[in-house]
């Protein structure tokens, strides 16, 4: 992988023309790029800066899990958002990383990937990328600013990823074999497509997309709801991108967060 100034360079100047873009920093390490997205966010910093690593030694997904960022093995970023009350919803804007993702990966390999709701890309059944949105409220309950972090599985690393997630997981390069996905290619896609959903809120086109590549929606599901188990069919996803869950007996439940699991009929 190209480092440093090199990868800044090739960012600009593939992104001249998105107007939501405003500037980007590399790091060869970072605690994680959102960590380095707030302190920006907290100094006044613009939409649409872009934070980058080559490792993240302290990367985190949902519920507080370890996001495991291997140096030189993915792509590790920060968007920087402001979102004014066209675009004040988490949920949606977590949406809109995930379809940008998507619509980046059919772009340079041409591969359609499977979106789970509500923030990870699969392939095969494998994880591919992870989304985090993560934001800092007003007093009157609008957000301040938004930090959505992406981080997306280029190449394997040599020895392969931790043992409790190496099986659960799949690269870019695990199976677009025809091709090199250049780190500053994918970056400036998964920024400029971001940036055109983005900036045409309150259209919600995008779900369509959202919706279309579910692996979630028509299953039977579990999910964790005030500390229990529950159980249910994922039906639909709304214009918030909340998951509608049939319950049976005419009950029907929405969520807007939280962990799910596809339940696997047994062979």
């Amino acid at each position: 992988m190209i480092y440093g100034h090199s990868i800044e360079s090739n960012i600009r100047k593939s992104l001249a023309d998105c107007v939501f873009f405003h500037s980007v920093e590399y790091h060869r390490c970072l605690t994680s790029t959102s960590d380095r997205a707030k302190e920006l966010a907290q100094d006044g910093g613009a939409e649409g800066t872009v934070i980058l690593a080559g490792t993240q030694t302290a990367g985190r997904g949902r519920m507080g899990r370890h996001f495991y960022s291997p140096e030189g093995s993915g792509l590790y970023m920060s968007i920087l958002l402001r979102p004014d009350e066209l675009r004040n919803d988490p949920g949606l804007l977590t949406a809109c990383g995930a379809v940008a993702v998507w619509q980046a990966i059919y772009k340079l390999a041409n591969v359609k990937t499977d979106i789970k709701w509500v923030n990870d890309l699969y392939y095969q059944q494998k994880k591919l990328c992870g989304i985090l949105a993560e934001g800092q409220f007003n007093n009157d309950g609008t957000l301040a600013y938004v930090i959505l972090g992406i981080g997306i599985n280029i190449t394997r690393p040599e020895h392969g990823y931790d043992p409790e997630i190496d099986d659960k997981t799949i690269a870019l390069h695990d199976f677009i074999l025809d091709r090199q996905i250049e780190y500053s290619a994918l970056c400036a896609a998964v920024t400029e497509a971001f940036g055109d959903i983005y900036n045409k809120l309150p259209n919600l086109d995008f779900l369509d997309i959202y919706r279309k590549q579910s692996c979630v929606l028509g299953q039977n599901i579990t999910y964790l709801r005030d500390g229990q188990l529950h159980q249910g069919k994922a039906i639909a996803i709304d214009d918030h991108a909340r998951l509608v869950i049939d319950k049976g007996e005419c009950r029907k439940e929405i969520l807007s967060s939280g962990e799910i699991s596809l339940v696997r009929a047994a062979l």
